[in-house]
């Protein structure tokens, strides 16, 4: 099913983009880029580079935060030329041009599709293509990546792409409802056995909702994905795959207790199935104590609550006992599609600076996605000033030192294992499905969509 949407952006987006480079003297730069080896594109070479993002489709900021992005590389890089084209999600629009053959030259491609990118799309390897060192040094620098997120979207100690907008799932909460109930705000809970005992209480005492779960149900938004419902189940002790990545592992007891304590949630009345817009309606009316999400919404909340006049604050994701949560990533990674040897080089200087101290501050300003070169926030130069006055940001900013990588499924139905997957938790959490064969049931389908 076809459910990107794309939108047009005045002066900078074409639709449909021609794969072009106009080179001068090309027979000399074009050398060794094949073989590991990273030059730069010379300054008298022209290259025109196409990139598909989905920020300006999915965020109201997205637009002019890309865009300013871009007008800076170019200004650094006169003679590269960016052209941008906008969809969400972007791989069923990398699919669209490359049947047209105008396949964009770099994509910003979420993770639940990183491994089809690769497969079924042709990204390349950049380890190979660009060298270790080159690799190295861009997870290095003054502000190195964490080591945890340098993993995502590597394959055998290869580098497919390079992790560029993602979160890890973070609660935030309104702590004048918790403060109503006799709570205390500085004290959010921790397990989701103590959320439980805590929205009974706010719901008792002010008649405010307790959780809008942005993993499970309506609160995922219109296009379904369970990279949060893979930090809940990851949690519990439960996997979606094996290690190889070759067989789906749904129906297990991990699994099963994760879906377990979140039909709980639902059954007393904890967590209601609410959309993200009735959500959103609720939070600005100060009905709604609770929100896990990623942190690409935490702008809206805080905005939101700014009418009603009530504190934001926000905790780690909950706990199965004292077992510690595993926060698994959202987001995306930049990955290059060219074949052309220039243009990969030109995508990978794009890279570079698209991922450097000075973009990822704007992207954490602007959007609000931790920075993944967490030193940052500590730097004046940087996000120090920025960090404290936007204390929200410390917690993902922890949980990505222990993050656990989301697991992308192979081949090319990657989008409809993960809705069979996120549509057996509806089923468990908010319609009391039977655990064990709601999730056989769902493997068994969904398995027959692997590769």
């Amino acid at each position: 099913m076809n459910r990107h949407v794309r939108v047009a952006l005045a002066g900078a987006v074409a639709l449909v983009l021609p794969l072009t480079y106009a080179v001068t003297g090309a027979s000399s730069a074009v050398q060794s880029a094949s073989k590991g080896s990273f030059k730069p594109v010379p300054a008298n070479d022209d290259v025109t580079l196409s990139f598909l993002s989905y920020l300006p489709a999915a965020f109201a900021t997205g637009s002019s935060t890309v865009n300013g992005l871009i007008s800076g590389f170019e200004a650094a890089h006169p003679n590269i030329t960016v052209k941008l084209e906008s969809a969400y999600p972007t791989l069923p629009a990398v699919q669209q041009d490359e049947a047209a053959g105008t396949t964009p030259d770099v994509v910003q491609g979420t993770f639940d599709g990183w491994r089809y990118l690769v497969s079924g799309l042709g990204a390349i390897n950049m380890t190979s293509t660009f060298g270790s060192t080159a690799v190295n040094a861009e997870w290095g620098g003054p502000f190195p990546y964490d080591s945890a997120v340098q993993q995502l979207a590597q394959q055998n100690g290869n580098v497919y792409g390079i992790p560029w907008t993602l979160s890890t799932p973070v609660l935030f909460y309104n702590a004048t409802l918790f403060q109503k109930a006799g709570l205390n705000p500085a004290d959010p809970p921790t397990t989701w056995s103590q959320l439980r005992v805590d929205a009974i209480k706010i719901k008792a005492a002010t008649g405010a909702d307790g959780l809008s779960n942005g993993c499970i149900g309506g609160g995922t938004g219109s296009t379904l994905t369970d990279w949060c419902l893979q930090a809940i189940i990851d949690s519990a002790g439960g996997k979606v795959l094996n290690s190889s990545a070759t067989k789906l592992t749904f129906d297990n007891s991990g699994t099963q207790k994760a879906l377990a304590e979140m039909q709980t949630l639902a059954d007393q009345g904890v967590m209601p199935n609410l959309t993200s817009t009735q959500a959103y309606t609720e939070w600005s009316q100060g009905k709604l104590a609770m929100v896990l999400n990623t942190s690409a919404v935490q702008a809206t909340l805080l905005n939101d609550a700014q009418g009603q006049g009530f504190q934001v604050l926000d905790g780690k994701l909950p706990s199965f006992g004292s077992t510690p949560s595993e926060p698994t990533n959202s987001g995306s990674g930049l990955f290059i599609l060219s074949k052309d040897p220039m243009v990969q080089r030109a995508a990978w200087e794009f890279i570079e600076y698209m991922t450097s101290a000075q973009s990822m501050t704007t992207i954490t300003e602007d959007i609000g996605y931790p920075p993944l070169r967490p030193g940052l926030a500590n730097s004046s130069s940087y996000l120090g000033a920025w960090k404290h006055t936007n204390a929200l940001v410390k917690i993902n900013l922890a949980q990505l030192k222990k993050l656990v990588a989301y697991q992308g499924y192979p081949g090319p139905n990657y989008s409809q294992i993960v809705d069979t997957l996120s549509n057996a938790a509806t089923t468990i959490t908010f319609q009391n499905g039977p655990l064990q064969s709601t999730l056989a049931g769902a493997q068994a389908t969904a398995s027959q969509l692997m590769p």
